[in-house]
Order: structure tokens, then C-alpha cells, then sequence
């Protein structure tokens, strides 16, 4: 309280002296700034008058005549006939406001006030202040916010959905060395009856053993499948463990599983069939079985994927001076061919770079992702370009891209393609 009253004693003071001095010294001050301000509008409005007159703006006699109307005006206001009033002392209100300020400041706390308003304003910030505040501060960066979550969960190490948001974002900043720690923290607190965590940790552990799966990778990858069998990454993943393993069969028996859950014709479905090609044609197994092998042996203007001429499309790619400014010199640029009719996943496909254009390359049977799929297997094909700021080989929004359509596979041929629009 001596705190509070003492704070009050204060600011009493500094009203007063705001309010008390100017009473106190309006009545010498007022004549004298009275006559200072008129002295200063004459010589002000004289300065004009000698402008003018150097200018050639007015002549001599009209000069000689402002001039003295101004200096009679200048007299008369000294003078005092503008003068103000004479005004009575103001001790008196002085004296009066000096005791009604603290005595009303008194009696309007008694009446609103509490003696507990400094300890609650400490303990309890105003609203618009915490607002403020919050406004104020800088906004985290993701890596600080991780940071300050791994920070937490070192004094709350139960914490599991602490640990499982860690563990996540981690992988998500490829940090992957410091998400497994995260996700043994996950298994020591019972959160490894998930597939979808358990797909998550295999990953993580391949991605810290240069991409190669380790026992535990495979042990997490199989109960992930037991839990929830029809998991896709789970099946993806567990497609690569087995063929590092030294099983192609089991391998494509898991990749097949994911491709009929697939859209397809997909883009990811065009990826795993051509893993299963691959794989098959490593292994030596039949191809009878190959996925992609329906949709090409009866799609209509196709020629059967067996086919044995060896066609070569010489290709030459060039960049819309337009888009010039949208593009990066090491931006991937991919330039490939795809059946018209059938699987949309490339017969043949070259990467370069945006700093390469305008550039030409040749497209042939030797460039195939499969087997099965080769370029002079189908007649006609799409040949296009597409620059990839990420270098992802997945048509992403932004992405810059051109294509000619159709061209036969017949004969060899030159083809020009402008790159001259975006992905949506």
C-alpha cells in the first residue's frame, strides 16, 4: 500500500503542476505574446512587400503606400487598441484547483477504485496488453518451434503425442538421425500398435543407413503389414526391404499389392509397375504377369509392346523468351516421349538443365523404364518437356512444360518442342 500511495502522491503532483503554472502565468505572458506576435506578422508581411517590389511585382508608390498602412496597423495594435482584456489574477484558481485535484482523485478511487490494482495488474496483464505483446513478438521459425518442442519433452518425456509430432516433424525436415530417437521414445510409451507410425520409423531407420534396411526396418515393416495389411508405404517400403533382402518374388507380391489399390494409370502406379519390370526382368522372371501389360496389349492404336525396331526421335527443346524470368539455371528439365494411347509413365525420358535449353537430345529404345515399355512399342507418342523447380519428377503446380502431339514412331523423326506454358 505505501507503494500505491506513494505512486498517487506522484502523479497528484504532475497534474497540478500541468494544471496550477499556466494559471499562474497567464496574465503576465499574455500581453507580452500578444505584441511579439504582431511584431512578427508586420515584419513577415514587410519582408513580402520588399520581395515584391525587387521583383517588379508592384511599383514604388504602391510599395510606399502598403508600407504604411502596415506600420499604422503595427501602432494600433501596440498600442493597445487590439489589445485583449485585461484579465483578473488567477492565484485564486490556482489555489482552488490545487485542492480539488487530489481531493477528487481521492474520493473518485473510495468510490471505483481497489487498493489491490497494482497486484492484480502484476499478476494479471490486461487483454490488449497480452495482445500487444503476442503482436510484438517475432514469429517462430519451424526449425525454432521443433526445437523448443524437443526442449519441452526433455522435462516431459511421457508425453506421447509430444513425441509423435516430433518424431513427424523431423522426418519432415529430413532430420532424420535425431526421428528415431523420437520414435523409440514412441515404442518405450506403448504408440507402436499404428501402421502408419510403424511405416514412418522403417523409413527413418533406412534413411539414416544410406537407404538400406536394417533388421529392425524389416521387423517394424512387418508388424506395421500384421496390424493394417492393405497399408500403402508399408507395402512400398516393405517391396524395397524384401529385394535388398535377396527376394524379388516377395517383393513384387508386395509392390502388386499396392498397385491395386492405385489409381490406374496413375503416376504412382506408373512408378511401381516399372519397379516391377524392372525387378522381373533382374530376376528373370516372367513378364506375362506385369500390371501394365492389359492396359498396353489392348489399348487401341498400339502396337504390341514386343516389338523389335528400335526408333530414334531426335529431339530439340527450347524455352518461350516470356518465361525466361520463371526459371532458375539448374532447374531440372525433363525431356521424354509417352504412349498417346496407354500407360502415361515414360517409353523414354533424358534430364538436363534449364541453363542447357535451348538443347537437343535423341530418344530411343535404350532409354526405357521397362522392359515391357519401350519407345517404338507404340505408335504415335507424345514428346514433351517439363522444367521442375524441384526437381521432382511429378508434374507439380508451377512447373513449366511444352509437348508436341502426335508423333509417329514409324520412322525416326526431328521434333521441336516450345516450353511455353505452367501446370496449373
Amino acid at each position: 500500500m505505501t507503494a500505491f500511495w506513494s505512486m498517487a502522491a506522484v502523479m497528484a503532483l504532475l497534474a497540478l503542476l500541468f494544471v496550477v503554472t499556466p494559471l499562474l502565468r497567464y496574465r503576465a505572458g499574455h500581453a507580452v505574446d500578444r505584441d511579439a506576435l504582431n511584431t512578427e506578422v508586420a515584419r513577415a508581411r514587410l519582408a513580402e512587400l520588399d520581395t515584391d517590389l525587387e521583383a517588379g511585382r508592384i511599383e514604388q508608390a504602391q510599395y510606399e503606400a502598403a508600407r504604411a498602412d502596415l506600420e499604422r496597423e503595427l501602432l494600433y495594435d501596440l498600442d493597445g487598441g487590439g489589445a485583449a482584456k485585461p484579465v483578473r489574477n488567477g492565484s485564486w484558481l490556482a489555489l482552488l484547483v490545487a485542492i480539488a485535484v487530489p481531493v477528487g482523485a481521492t474520493l473518485l478511487y473510495r468510490t471505483i477504485g481497489t487498493e489491490r490494482i497494482i497486484t492484480l495488474l502484476q499478476t494479471n496483464p490486461p487483454a490488449a496488453q497480452q495482445a500487444a505483446r503476442q503482436q510484438g513478438a517475432p514469429q517462430m521459425s519451424v526449425e525454432e518451434m521443433v526445437n523448443k518442442l524437443a526442449t519441452r519433452l526433455q522435462n516431459e518425456p511421457d508425453d506421447l503425442k509430444g513425441w509423435l509430432m516430433l518424431a513427424k516433424s523431423y522426418s519432415v525436415l529430413n532430420r532424420f538421425d535425431q526421428a528415431v530417437p523420437a520414435y523409440r521414445n514412441i515404442m518405450r510409451l506403448g504408440g507402436g500398435e499404428n501402421a502408419g507410425v510403424l511405416a514412418d520409423f522403417a523409413d527413418a531407420l533406412a534413411a539414416t543407413n544410406d537407404g538400406r534396411f536394417t533388421d529392425e526396418a524389416g521387423v517394424m515393416l512387418a508388424r506395421a503389414l500384421a496390424l493394417e495389411p492393405t497399408n500403402l508405404k508399408a507395402l512400398w517400403l516393405a517391396g524395397h526391404w524384401k529385394n535388398q533382402s535377396g527376394d524379388p518374388a516377395a517383393a513384387i507380391g508386395y509392390w502388386e499389392q499396392a498397385a491395386a489399390q492405385m489409381q490406374p494409370q496413375g503416376e504412382d502406379w506408373n512408378i511401381i509397375t516399372a519397379q516391377i519390370a524392372q525387378v522381373r526382368q533382374q530376376a528373370g522372371l516372367p513378364a506375362a504377369s506385369l500390371p501394365a501389360a492389359p492396359a498396353t496389349a489392348s489399348s487401341g492404336g498400339t502396337k504390341p509392346a514386343t516389338a523389335t525396331g528400335n526408333t530414334v526421335l531426335t529431339v530439340t527443346v527450347s524455352l518461350d523468351p516470356a518465361l525466361q524470368q520463371r526459371t532458375r539455371p539448374d532447374d531440372t528439365v525433363f525431356i521424354f516421349a509417352r504412349a498417346v494411347n496407354g500407360p502415361r509413365m515414360p517409353l523414354a525420358i533424358v534430364r538436363k538443365q534449364a541453363k542447357d535449353l535451348p538443347v537437343t537430345v535423341t530418344l530411343d529404345d535404350s532409354m526405357a523404364m521397362s522392359p515391357a515399355m519401350v519407345l517404338s512399342g507404340f505408335d504415335p507418342v507424345t514428346v514433351g518437356a517439363r522444367i521442375s523447380h524441384s526437381g521432382n519428377a511429378m508434374p507439380q503446380s508451377g512447373d513449366l512444360q511444352g509437348e508436341r502431339t502426335p508423333v509417329s514412331t514409324a520412322a525416326s523423326a526431328s521434333v521441336d518442342v516450345l516450353i511455353d506454358s505452367a501446370v496449373p
